[in-house]
């Protein structure tokens, strides 16, 4: 029973490196300013998005703006960056976006407390039914 369970803990750790053997064929972009964007698709998607929602607006220069969608029906979007103290909002022209996201909130910081918790109890029981395996005797 210990040669199985040795088996498999060793074939599970070494199996984790075969994903990223496949992965380093993959196309990577070392340069993200010199891809070109469509302007007239990305004005589209941009029109779609609910004004008031929180975006990330990566530029061609390599910045990032995050903050409040004010205004996209028209070429420059028009952004209000979340801030400490109040800024004037920005005219962002179409050429000069590289993407736009959406943010999303990813929970309440207790529901973050509770998957992390129900996370460390899960590996701590999966380690003692593998002890109680290992010690159980053949």
């Amino acid at each position: 029973m210990r040669r199985i369970i040795a088996l498999v803990l060793i074939l599970a750790t070494g199996s984790a490196g075969c994903a990223t053997a496949r992965a380093q064929g993959s196309r990577i972009i070392t340069n993200p300013a010199a891809t070109t964007v469509d302007t007239d698709l990305m004005a589209s998607y941009v029109r779609q998005l609910p004004l008031g929602s929180r975006v990330r607006v990566s530029l061609a220069n390599g910045t990032v703006v995050r903050g409040t969608l004010m205004k996209a029906d028209a070429d420059p979007i028009v952004v209000q960056k979340r801030t400490r103290i109040p800024e004037a909002p920005l005219h962002i022209p179409l050429k000069d976006v590289q993407a736009v996201e959406l943010e999303s909130k990813t929970g309440s910081p207790a529901r973050n407390i509770a998957v992390g918790a129900a996370a460390g109890a899960a590996a701590a029981l999966g380690v003692l039914l593998v002890l109680a395996a290992i010690f159980a005797g053949d």
